[in-house]
């Protein structure tokens, strides 16, 4: 059987095409059919039947893949570096989970204090949770389940025991280049940089000794926040109220007092985010409805079996003012932090006591790195090799109970130096000495200089 030469030419064309991309396809049989028209080696007729052909594929190819591409820009985005985040492709809702472990050697020495040391581990935090938003609502919830113990008498009970850290519901938007906020339920409380600064990003492992956790500078309560910045929070102020919720039985009210709260923070000089200035200042008004109020604090590590420190329980409590004022800068890979608190607690029948303590930080990132800053607080690091980031650093801090009496006074001075180093982005491992250099305790300056070696595995999502 004779085969035509026209037809093995168009054969070859339409096999050679089905092997190319289709866009290169149709433009290459249209080329190929062009010039066997022109050759006449098909007819025009042939030429108008084939070339109709190759258009209606080329439109068809198209439109599949117009669909596809509709179909992609609907998919939800997935982010997986650092964190997993799902995120609607138009940015209206969002969910993440959440969560950090951290845990903890910890030997203490009390040299010659009356106090037993310690040597242990601790699992510090372990927390899970999520957040997300819902167009200009969001929401966060996150949980504690680290082992509760009793650290004053050194023993752990080794029972789980779940404490709540964030979880309220809040609404944002924009009032012109502004960015305007509020939450509501348990959040923090917008008054000293410490207490608010995240555990994850911290210098040291422990905060300074007047906002660990303490009632001259508290962390968290349940209540209203509102927040005004500007876009890139360059400055913001934000304002705080709590109104109690139920805990054991009583209200936060009749433990702690209703708190009132304002803070602020400005950028006087800012190059870049890794060349910046910050200055803030808070107020905080706590008012007479608790029941008591004692401010105490361990020295050197969580697991101090006691709390050299301490006010002791006033009974005639008539609420307590509070100032704080911080300093951040960062200028590349150096870093400098210093805050100062006030808190004075009035009393009805005895003398006001006033508590006040300072610290001041400095860190240094010998592999290149800068601590980050973000909406007016330090966040995570990326290490800029594989092989990890380093950073050195020291903090001094004092702190000082003055009830007006000798015997009432209470005061230390202490130095702390670290090093860290971060395997990842998500992952730190931490080296920290602690040493008490000053102790007066009730007006009499003791001959004992606590002090703490602690080592920290921690991981974050």
């Amino acid at each position: 059987m004779k085969i035509k030469t026209s037809s093995l030419l168009i054969a070859g064309a339409l096999l050679g095409s089905a092997m190319m991309p289709a866009h290169a396809n149709n433009e290459a049989m249209m080329d190929l059919l062009k010039v066997l028209r022109d050759q006449g080696t098909i007819t025009a007729e042939n030429y108008e039947l084939l070339t109709n052909a190759a258009k209606a594929d080329k439109e068809v190819v198209e439109d599949v893949v117009n669909k596809v591409s509709a179909a992609e820009k609907k998919m939800p985005k997935i982010t997986t570096k650092g964190k997993i985040k799902i995120e609607s492709a138009d940015g209206n809702w969002s969910f993440q989970p959440i969560g950090r472990i951290m845990y903890d050697f910890i030997d203490t020495d009390e040299d010659g204090s009356g106090k037993a040391d310690f040597q242990g581990t601790e699992l510090r935090r372990a927390r899970l949770g999520f957040q997300g938003k819902v167009y200009d609502w969001g929401y966060k919830l996150e949980a504690d389940f680290a082992t509760a113990g009793d650290s004053t008498a050194g023993t752990d009970s080794g029972h789980s025991e779940v404490s709540l850290k964030d979880v309220y519901v809040s609404y944002g938007t924009k009032i012109g280049d502004m960015k305007a906020g509020v939450k509501l339920g348990q959040s923090h409380i917008p008054f000293g940089f410490s207490a608010k600064q995240s555990s994850k990003y911290m210098t040291f492992m422990e905060r300074p000794l007047f906002s660990d956790g303490t009632s001259i500078s508290p962390d968290r309560r349940s209540g209203a926040v509102a927040l005004l910045a500007d876009k890139g929070y360059n400055w913001l102020v934000s304002a705080g109220y709590t109104v109690g919720q139920l805990k054991e039985g009583k209200t936060d009210e009749d433990v702690n007092g209703n708190i009132f709260s304002v803070r602020g923070s400005f950028l006087p000089w800012k190059q870049d985010k890794t060349h910046l200035l910050q200055l803030g200042a808070g107020y905080m008004k706590q008012s007479a409805d608790a029941d008591s109020f004692r401010h105490r604090s361990r020295l050197v590590s969580h697991k101090d079996r006691t709390r050299h420190l301490d006010t002791g329980t006033i009974k005639d409590f008539d609420g307590g003012d509070a100032f704080t004022a911080d300093a951040l800068g960062i200028f590349g890979s150096f870093h400098v932090l210093g805050e100062y608190v006030s808190y004075t607690a009035d009393r009805t029948t005895a003398s006001d006591i006033d508590i006040d303590g300072y610290s001041l930080e400095a860190s240094y990132f010998l592999t290149g790195e800068s601590v980050k800053w973000s909406k007016g607080y330090t966040s995570g690091i990326t290490p800029k090799s594989k092989s990890g980031a380093w950073q050195v650093a020291a903090r001094f801090e004092s702190s000082e109970i003055d009830g007006n009496t000798a015997a009432t006074t209470d005061e230390v001075d202490k130095w702390t130096v670290g090093v860290n180093y971060y395997p990842t982005q998500n992952t730190r491992l931490m080296l920290n000495y602690d040493q008490v250099t000053d102790l007066t305790k009730n007006g009499t300056n003791v001959n004992f200089e606590p002090s703490a070696l602690k080592f920290r595995a921690q991981a974050y999502w």
